[in-house]
């Protein structure tokens, strides 16, 4: 227990020194993450409130359903939006639905990614400036100098995850509860002079079905559900610190490191995004990270498991987040292996 000691001291230092190299960095995310939540609630308070019922009253008029609007929305080029929003497992006609949205909009799957990137060359950045060596020259092993920097990223993400989903669940609260307002008089007069007289009648006839759920049923909200994603966001966030702090072990330059890194960061969302669009291009989203990420689900009270249908296996459930989390730590053995044993060059 005595021989141990020091290397928990040595832990206390080297994670304490990452503190103080990235707090700043770490408040700037955290208040981003949070802005855009919060952002986010309060500028879609207006669309649930002006501009869902107008669709809902055109819906009425023409005698079809929320869905059937949908549809039309996002039939054609509209697929790529619809697919960005979370595909057909979102209701626009929900509030609940439209504000989850914002944990998977490309800005803030791109601030995560960021910080990723940063985190996960941050090594090979100590390597160029030569910090590593010089730490090197104390009793510190290299395996420590990793091990530090996993725990701090495993304890840095549920942070950020807290932030983003946090944020969300302060808009819902601040916007709760929304109200309809009503349409100008003369547009609803215009919409119901263009309707012809024979569909107006049938939907006298048939008006119950049309209604359907009340605007107060579709636009609640629970604020404490978003904090429900927060754990999803740290394992996308593990899964990309992993990936990236194993490619970057084998590089020499931070640079060149951060720029092949983005490139395939970015080349795997898109991959994932287009094929959803075109199914024979099916088979490559579950090699891509964002294929596990699914936060809406938790979101919506549905459950966080996955299969691959698009490699056969749709009955082989898996928690999506635990996939995430365990190839992210594969990812930091693999990089942490690596940079015990190579050799350290002379700084650039």
């Amino acid at each position: 227990m005595i021989s141990r000691q020091p290397h928990f001291f040595a832990m206390g230092l080297l994670i304490g020194r990452l503190t103080k190299d990235w707090r700043w960095w770490l408040i700037g995310f955290l208040s981003i993450l949070a802005g855009f939540g919060l952002v986010w609630c309060l500028v879609l308070r207006r669309t649930l409130e002006d501009i869902t019922p107008f669709f809902r009253l055109l819906a009425s008029q023409s005698g079809l359903g929320p869905r059937d609007i949908e549809a039309v929305v996002f039939d054609g080029p509209g697929k790529m939006l619809r697919t960005l929003i979370g595909g057909d497992r979102i209701s626009l006609e929900n509030a609940m639905d439209v504000l989850s949205i914002a944990l998977v909009h490309p800005l803030a799957v791109g601030l995560v990614g960021l910080w990723a990137l940063g985190r996960g060359t941050a090594l090979l950045g100590e390597l160029d400036r030569g910090t590593l060596e010089l730490l090197l020259s104390q009793p510190v092993s290299r395996r420590l100098v990793n091990l530090s920097h996993l725990l701090f990223d495993l304890a840095i993400w549920p942070l950020l995850g807290l932030a983003l989903s946090g944020g969300l669940a302060l808009g819902a609260w601040w916007i709760h509860p929304i109200r309809e307002k009503p349409m100008a008089a003369d547009l609803v007069q215009k919409m119901e002079a263009a309707q012809p007289w024979w569909m107006r009648l049938g939907l006298l006839q048939t008006g119950k079905k049309t209604q359907g759920r009340s605007f107060e049923e579709r636009m609640r909200l629970v604020p404490a559900d978003f904090l429900k994603a927060a754990p999803a966001v740290a394992a996308l966030g593990i899964a990309l610190s992993g990936f990236t702090y194993a490619v970057a072990a084998f590089g020499r330059s931070r640079i060149q490191a951060l720029g092949l890194l983005s490139a395939v960061l970015f080349l795997m969302y898109l991959a994932n995004l287009l094929a959803q669009l075109y199914d024979p291009l099916g088979w490559v989203r579950p090699f891509t990270v964002f294929y596990y990420y699914r936060p809406q689900e938790l979101v919506l009270g549905r459950a966080d498991l996955i299969g691959i249908p698009e490699w056969g296996m749709a009955r082989a459930v898996v928690p999506a987040s635990l996939v995430l989390v365990v190839s992210g730590l594969a990812g930091y053995w693999v990089g942490s292996r690596h940079m015990e044993k190579r050799d350290l060059p002379v700084p650039l």
